[in-house]
Order: structure tokens, then sequence, then C-alpha cells
């Protein structure tokens, strides 16, 4: 008996030497009459540069090989040397090409695939973490740079410590901090050259902020805490150039932080195939582009690859409802034989009817903390340490723990993320989009999801699900003001 899978792995090897075949009459076709045309003193046609010739066969067959691996389809191995031996089949077929690898000493042209850095192994995340909800807001007065600075949560590993935070900046509107707006948002406007932490036991800590201050309204990022603060401790006093600026509690109110149900994890049920076209109207239903990077693969060419190799069962709807949305985006697939949908699935209709709604940017602003663990999620932990709606958006803040490197979008080595979606008290759905990972020691990543709409119904219940390739994770939880123990520091400057 031929296992399913076998049969579709050899679909797509099929298709993809098809292709390279394609590719190489196509290349060698044009070489040879470009070395004919040399050879008689003429001049190339235009476009004709036996290396861009190159360039775009063998790109061709990069990018349907990436789409095939990213959809589980392939194997990244088989895909690089098929590649390499396109290159040298190619070479070898021109005069020109030959003639300036000779003069360079090269007789026998290969190309050097880049280096395989395969994601990290899947199996149960194995880093113990401790999350606890802090809610403190530092409120900074100054006549150029106010800010309100809002610690969210602390997670700690063995030999990691990290505090969550957004920082909100209330610029003045008569613009005379147009100077300072520049820089962006975050904590390099805060009017200190030294800060630093004491425990209740006395213990010393390093504090460090790190994170993305590319937007002039509201940071989000993470203070480090160099050492760990051991688990007796119960207090820390954040101070500035030697002054006393707030306390952040180190242990959780009680009852704090409680899932209106347990959380639960399940398989995915979506076939690899289908969850890459899923990913794609993810990425177009958070950020509106239906393109996507000029250098990837757009909608259209990864619908023909997976259909023409037969890696999407026949019948499914997934191809069509991803055309259909990019028709619904008045954005037509130019060329392709697949009928768009006019229904979709629930959580896309739901973003896809408010879409264009008001701005929000004059509602209320909220930043809860979150101290919630999901279950493993295919050999990744992730952590909830908070929320933030401000400005116009909103943001859920994650560390996770054993989640692959994210590199470019079909990038070699490329590996799809996870999906993210949360459904408001309201029923509505909202789709999360990460910003680029925050790396640091012992396998941890910090990165902030921007939920599109923004959240507009809170502090109430929320369902939070994120999928990986093979589970789902389901946890619902009670989104809450920080405690109501809260202390604010109001500081001069």
């Amino acid at each position: 008996m031929v296992q399913g899978w076998r049969v579709g792995e050899e679909r797509a090897e099929a298709y993809l030497r098809r292709l390279v075949e394609a590719e190489l009459r196509r290349a060698g076709s044009q070489l040879r009459d470009l070395d004919v045309r040399t050879a008689a003193g003429l001049s190339a046609e235009p476009g004709m540069d036996p290396f861009v010739i190159q360039s775009i066969a063998q790109w061709k067959v990069l990018r349907t090989g990436r789409i095939l691996v990213a959809a589980g389809a392939l194997d990244r191995e088989f895909v690089d040397r098929l590649s390499a031996d396109l290159h040298v089949a190619i070479r070898v077929r021109s005069r020109v090409m030959l003639d300036w690898d000779r003069k360079r000493g090269m007789l026998h042209p290969t190309l050097l695939a880049a280096p395989s850095h395969p994601p990290l192994p899947s199996g149960p995340a194995d880093r113990v973490l401790n999350v606890t909800p802090i809610g403190r807001t530092l409120r900074v007065a100054s006549d150029r740079a106010p800010s309100a600075l809002h610690f969210l949560s602390l997670v700690r590993t063995g030999t990691e410590a990290v505090l969550t935070a957004a920082m909100r900046m209330r610029w003045p509107p008569d613009g005379s901090s147009a100077d300072l707006e520049i820089s962006g948002a975050g904590p390099h406007h805060l009017p200190y050259d030294q800060l630093l932490a004491v425990d209740d036991q006395g213990t010393r800590y390093s504090f460090r902020f790190e994170g993305d201050a590319r937007q002039t309204g509201t940071w989000q990022g993470i203070a480090r805490l160099s050492p760990v603060p051991a688990p007796g401790a119960r207090r820390l006093g954040l101070t500035g150039d030697g002054t006393r600026l707030i306390e952040l509690p180190l242990r959780t109110p009680a009852g704090y932080g409680r899932h209106i149900v347990p959380p639960v994890a399940e398989p995915s049920g979506t076939p690899l195939g289908e969850r890459l076209l899923v990913l794609e109207a993810e990425r177009i239903l958070a950020s509106g582009d239906v393109a996507g990077p000029a250098e990837g693969p757009d909608p259209a060419e990864i619908i023909a690859v997976l259909t023409e190799a037969g890696v999407i069962a026949a019948g499914s709807p997934v191809p069509g409802q991803l055309a259909g949305l990019c028709q619904r985006l008045g954005a037509a697939l130019p060329g392709s034989t697949v009928p768009p949908a006019t229904e979709f699935p629930a959580q896309w209709s739901s973003v896809l009817a408010r879409r264009g709604a008001p701005d929000p940017a004059n509602g209320p602003e909220v930043f809860v903390p979150l101290a919630s663990i999901l279950p493993d999620v295919d050999g990744t932990q992730f952590t909830l340490t908070g929320l933030s709606a401000a400005a116009g958006e909103s943001h859920l803040h994650v560390i996770s723990s054993g989640m692959p490197q994210l590199t470019d979008r079909f990038a070699h080595n490329w590996t799809p993320g996870f999906s993210w979606w949360l459904r408001d008290g309201t029923g509505n759905w909202h789709v999360g989009m990460a910003a680029a990972p925050w790396s640091f020691g012992d396998g941890l990543q910090a990165f902030w999801l921007r939920w599109t709409p923004p959240l507009v119904m809170l502090p109430g219940p929320a369902e939070i699900v994120v999928t990986g390739p093979a589970t789902r994770a389901r946890a619902t939880i009670l989104i809450h003001p920080a405690p109501r123990t809260r202390e604010t520091g109001h500081v001069n400057s």
C-alpha cells in the first residue's frame, strides 16, 4: 500500500522537475540565440544578458520550490539540489558564460546552496515559565516628552527575567517636540541616565529596556532584569538616578488571571497546503496588502502552484475563498482558473464586515496585564502577558519559548508561522499579525500582535485561538483592569 503523503510528495517532485525542464529549455534557447549573435558580431537584444536569463529561470524554480516546501510537500534539500543542478545546466549551454568562467579559473561552475538551518526540533517546550501580573504605571510629567510607562507582567525562567511594557507618549499639540518625535516613542525619552531596581530583600538589579521605537505614539517592548528575582522577593523598587520612582509587586494578586474555561489543545485539522493559503488570507486581512512583498510570490502564484502540483485536495473550498478575498478587496487574480468564492469562513467575514469602520483613535485607552500560559503548540509555549489599546491600535504582548526563529516570507529556510485570532465579548473576530520578535536568553522571544480591526470592547472576556502546523490552542480569558491597589508614580522633568 502506497501512503497518501508519499503520493503527494511524488506529485510535487514531478511538478517541480517539469518546471526545471521547461525553464532549462527556455533559457537554453535564449542563450543559443545570444551565442549566435555574439559570434556574428551582432549586439544582443535588450534584456538578453546571459546572467539575467539564468537568474530569471533559477528564481522561478526557487520561488515555486519554496511554496511547496512551505506547504509541507517537499523538503529544502531537494529544492536546493535541483536548483544547483539547474544552475550548472544553464551555464554549460552558454558559450558566453563558459568563457567568462574560464577567464576566472572556474572550469566546473557550481552553485553553493545557502546553508541549511532547519527549524528547531518539534516537541514540548522545556522551559519552565512563571508569569506575574504587575499592572503599574509610571507617569512622567515633562514639558517636551510627557508619557505614561505601563508595566504589564513579569515572566521568569531559571536564567531570564523580562517585564513586558508599553509606553504612551503625550506629545504637546503645538509641535514643539517635533525633533523628539522623530526618534519614535520609547523609554529613551525618560529623563534618567541610570535605572536600577532593588527588591525588598536588598538585592540590586540592572534594568534595561529593549523594543520597537518605530511608532511615535506608543512603544511596545520589554525591560530585562538581571539577576532573576528570587521566588521569595515580594516587591521591586525602581529608581532613576537615585530617586525612587515606583514600586512593582512580585506576587500575583489572589484570583487574578483566572481563565473563564480551562485552556485546551486540539488537532488543527487543516492540511498543510490549505494552511498556507489560510495564512496568506490572514496576512491580507491584517495588512490590506493583497500582492505582498514584490520579491515574493503573490496569491495567484501560490494558488496555481499548490493546485497544479496536487497539494490541495480536489474540491477544497480554500483556493476559491482566497481568490474571492482578493477580488473582494479589489484585486482580481489575472490568469487564475480558480472561481472566486463569494462566501467566506466566519472569522474572515467578521473582519471584512468591519473593514472601513471609524478609527477608534479617540476611544478609551487600556493597558492591562495578563498572566496566561497556553498549552504547548507544536513545540512552542506562549505566555500572554498584556493587552494594550491606544492611538487607534491594539496589541497583545506575548513571550514564547521554543518558537523557531522567524525569517522573511518565502525566503530560504522560511517556515510558516502561527495563526492568531481573538474573539471579543460581542462575538466579533480580530486577526493578529506579529511584529518581528525580540530574541534573548533561554530560548525566549518577545513579540507584539497587532489586532485587525482594533479592539474597542475592553475590558471583558476574550477567546484567544493560536494555530500551528498540527495543533490549535484555545483559551478564554477575562480581560480586566489592573489591580485596584495600582500605584502611579509622578515624576517631573
